[in-house]
């Protein structure tokens, strides 16, 4: 094995690649380094939080040079950005009936929120409280995770959007106690979510019952 010009580790010779198999072009060796890169940054950021984040701990952890970081990524931030970006897709990805009202709403929300690395986004957005700087380079992609939990495109009365909102926010603070308690259910969670769900499907029925 030996490193290519980005300083990542290579096949030296076509008697370390697997017969059969066909060699892999800059461009795969590239995209495989990026989302190894990033899936190491988000797992730094929910093992340890962000203080633990640097690009000297996500080369150690990928094995490779802080020059094929920077082949890669100008800086910290932009690994930062484009690893929420791949973990929002990984959300959307999830299997699951479709989101057509209120219960499948909170369902497909929970899905995302309830995510074990969903503390990725809670500690981003905590840091990006404290750090204008930061701020201004990711902010604009935490900001797209509304997109994942927006109601306006699904709920059209005004009662399923208030009760989704608050419902949305109790779920953020279930996600908050999991990332506090070393990434296990808090022990209410269970219960908070029934009871949302049993109010949802009541209000859902209240309003078909008055449009009949």
């Amino acid at each position: 094995m030996e490193p290519n010009d980005a300083g990542e580790r290579t096949v030296s010779s076509a008697g370390g690649r697997t017969a059969g198999c066909p060699r892999r072009t800059q461009a795969d060796r590239s995209a495989a380094t990026r989302a190894a890169l990033a899936d190491a940054a988000i797992d730094l950021l929910i093992e340890h939080g962000w203080a633990a984040v640097s690009a000297v701990e996500v080369c150690k952890r990928v094995k490779v040079t802080r020059g094929a970081f920077h082949h890669h990524y100008p800086n910290l931030p932009s690994l930062l950005a484009d690893a929420l970006r791949r973990l929002y897709a990984e959300m959307r990805r999830k299997d699951g009936p479709p989101v057509s009202d209120l219960t499948t709403m909170i369902d497909a929300t929970w899905s995302a929120i309830g995510n074990a690395r969903f503390k990725a986004v809670l500690e981003a957005w905590l840091a990006m409280a404290n750090d204008p700087s930061l701020r201004a380079e990711i902010g604009p992609v935490v900001g797209e995770f509304s997109a994942l939990v927006r109601p306006d495109s699904i709920l059209t009365a005004d009662e399923h959007r208030a009760f989704y909102l608050m419902a949305r926010e109790t779920m953020f603070g279930l996600a908050l106690g999991r990332a506090t308690n070393r990434g296990r259910p808090v022990a209410h969670e269970k219960a908070v979510l029934a009871r949302l769900r049993a109010d949802a499907l009541l209000i859902q029925r209240a309003i078909k019952l008055r449009q009949h």
